[in-house]
């Protein structure tokens, strides 16, 4: 009799149990497979290729001919040149992130309206985006050129003396990212304007009610509230700092006497004017190990522990 019971219970294999889990998930992965496949062609893949290269070494046709080990990141880092560059992506960034948070959030704070005037503004200050980047380096290379550019024939006028902002170490530094914030603040006016919108009006309302005015209430209420705004608008402001490549290659080439230097140009003149591909896979493996330990502090640093009730 037991084993008469035992033969006709069911038995569910792993092989049952697998489609189960997996139940109701197909729709979702019907609808994420192009994303994944697109996160795998364009990120992940990308990423394991640059590791792989980085142990390499490489003929300059790009054929891999031996394995260097870690003798490519001794190569990378032993190189003061390269360590130069890594230290001024870094002032780029502290420089950088600073300004075009204060201004995308100021933007995003006088047109957070939904009137036709803010609205063209506000495509105004998003429309670099849309612009290929060496156009709009090349506009600022004549807007700013010493002898014919607009900027000076300004500052004449005004009785200053002209500027040599591609000859002179500072101005060549606040040119490149006077450049980059002016195209990568839209940006982070859309963050802001997306966390202002997502800010329920009763608490602002209940505010004043309390007898709060507009500067305690953007002190004690808006910013708090754009907490994850601000987190989310840091990081990427991070991630665009240290991707400044192409003013450098266009407007200065790393100069004058290496104040625009940064680690971004020096890889690709690595790669692309070298052709040491295992090298400047190296170098650009450790800004990424560099900006995963900087973006998991800003992560740390700026972490929301509030929630809405």
């Amino acid at each position: 009799m037991p084993n008469s019971l035992a033969a006709s219970r069911p038995r569910f294999s792993r092989h049952r149990r697998l489609p189960a889990l997996l139940e109701g998930w197909g729709p979702a992965l019907v609808f994420l497979a192009p994303a994944l496949v697109m996160l795998c062609l364009f990120k992940v893949w990308p990423i394991a290729e640059a590791i792989y290269t980085s142990t390499g070494t490489f003929d300059p046709g790009g054929q891999h001919i031996g394995t260097a080990g870690f003798d490519n990141f001794s190569l990378a880092l032993s190189d003061s040149r390269y360590r130069w560059g890594l230290w001024l992506s870094l002032f780029a960034a502290i420089a950088k992130v600073p300004v075009q948070l204060v201004l995308g959030l100021g933007a995003a704070l006088m047109l957070r309206a939904n009137t036709g005037g803010n609205a063209f503004v506000r495509a105004m200050i998003i429309s670099p985006m849309f612009f290929g980047l060496p156009v709009t380096t090349f506009i600022f290379a004549y807007m700013f050129d010493a002898n014919v550019g607009v900027v000076n024939a300004i500052l004449s006028g005004m009785g200053v003396a002209r500027v040599s902002w591609l000859s002179s170490e500072m101005p060549a530094q606040f040119l490149v990212l006077g450049l980059s914030v002016w195209r990568d603040v839209g940006v982070t006016m859309l963050v802001f304007l997306a966390g202002l919108s997502a800010i329920p009006p009763q608490i602002a309302a209940a505010a004043k009610l309390d007898g709060a005015g507009p500067v305690a209430l953007l002190l004690t209420i808006t910013l708090p509230l754009l907490a994850r705004s601000f987190q989310f608008a840091v990081v990427l402001a991070t991630l665009a700092s240290f991707q400044i490549l192409v003013p450098v290659l266009m407007l200065t080439k790393g100069g004058p006497t290496g104040a625009t230097d940064l680690a971004s140009f020096q890889i690709y003149e690595t790669a692309f004017s070298y052709f040491d591909l295992g090298t400047a896979s190296a170098m650009s493996i450790v800004v990424l190990l560099g900006l995963i330990a900087i973006i998991t502090l800003e992560l740390r640093w700026l972490a929301v522990k509030w929630t809405y009730e």
